[in-house]
């Protein structure tokens, strides 16, 4: 049978996650963002573009593709070429499948692009998804699930090691049966991006405030288009979560320490944050949560999300605090958390995001 080729569009796949097609190639950045598409045959293949940028094999994009309804990976693969024609499915008799191919490192990274789908069969409607639930986790590199297969005092951070199947919002999503989308950095903060100890000034060039309004800055300034008015603002009504997951501070408090006035200015941008979101999000449910590598900010947050509810009437937001990981638990690379702390944070957030949905008649 000929192979047909057919773009990553909208016409042919479902996409999740906030993507930009650019001539013709669909770039999947963000972590865990997809495309999922339905074909009759024996064959299916992707051609896939990286940048390769930083030019270092610790930051490649890696990728995973799934089949029909397999919860774990058929194939978990590394994107070491500026372009390569990847399989996702052989099977000798035809037959009706389901393809999803994911991208599983963060945007911080290398990038993902798919310049077309090759089958040997017959492609269909785009599939539809099967829940009407739907979770967007907003945060740093915990959500992106940074250092997970790695080792504490042992590796530090490669993509090789980011894994964020393993991670508290895939975990939560799934425990929820819910759609999810991701729009998470790693070192990214409100005031400060991460710095070290010994640091003057807030590291601010690269902030939540930079990324969340537009569709994929990162990609943006990689492809060119350097400067937020040259970027695309973030369409809101193309995903409507009916629960947001706030989880950040991590890195701010490398800046503000328990130094007051620092503290004080977090609470202005974490404010600030707060209003971007309830602004593109009017009707969502919003979880502010923070806690698992340290408390330090943790009651300067619980406060400015109390504050932000009494000031404007909003019933729909709430602070679920994180214990601090316990290393009996094992401590992933960079002291970031290890699989079974993501779990029991999926435990927490999802027993309440599943109370959530069932009173909403989800």
């Amino acid at each position: 049978m000929a192979m047909k080729t057919f773009p990553a569009d909208e016409a042919f796949v479902r996409t999740q996650g906030r993507s930009i097609t650019e001539k013709g190639v669909r770039y999947l950045d963000y972590t865990c963002s997809f495309i999922e598409f339905e074909f009759t045959g024996t064959y299916a293949a992707a051609d896939i573009i990286s940048d390769l940028m930083p030019d270092s094999d610790i930051f490649r994009a890696w990728a995973a593709v799934f089949i029909d309804d397999e919860k774990d990976p058929a194939k978990r693969f590394r994107l070491d070429s500026k372009k390569e024609r990847v399989e996702l499915f052989r099977a000798e008799l035809p037959r009706r499948v389901r393809i999803r191919l994911m991208k599983l490192s963060e945007a911080a990274f290398a990038k993902m692009g798919i310049e077309g789908i090759i089958i040997d069969g017959e492609i269909h409607t785009p599939p539809r998804p099967k829940t009407q639930r739907r979770i967007e986790f907003v945060g740093d590199s915990i959500t992106c699930g940074y250092g997970i297969d790695g080792i504490w005092n042992k590796d530090t951070f490669s993509t090789d090691t980011e894994a964020p199947l393993k991670g508290f919002a895939y975990k939560t999503a799934a425990k929820c049966n819910a759609e999810y989308q991701y729009v998470s950095w790693s070192g990214i903060g409100v005031l400060s991006a991460w710095v070290d100890e010994n640091a003057e000034k807030p590291l601010d060039n690269w902030l939540m405030r930079d990324i969340y309004p537009y569709t994929d800055s990162g990609l943006e300034n990689t492809l060119g288009r350097e400067g937020h008015e040259n970027h695309e603002k973030w369409d809101f009504s193309r995903y409507v979560p009916q629960v947001i997951v706030f989880n950040i501070g991590t890195n701010d408090h490398s800046w503000t320490k328990e130094l007051k006035d620092r503290q004080e200015d977090f609470c202005k941008a974490y404010r600030e944050m707060l209003e971007t979101i309830r602004q593109n999000n009017p009707e969502s449910y919003i979880i502010c949560t923070y806690g698992v590598m340290g408390t330090t900010l943790l009651d300067a947050q619980r406060e400015t999300v109390k504050e932000f509810a009494a000031e404007t009437g909003d019933s729909r937001i709430e602070y679920i605090p994180l214990p601090v990981q316990d290393e009996a638990d094992g401590i992933g690379a960079d002291w970031h958390p290890s699989e079974k702390t993501h779990e029991k944070m999926s435990d927490i957030l999802s027993a309440r995001i599943n109370k959530i949905f069932e009173e909403q008649g989800l």
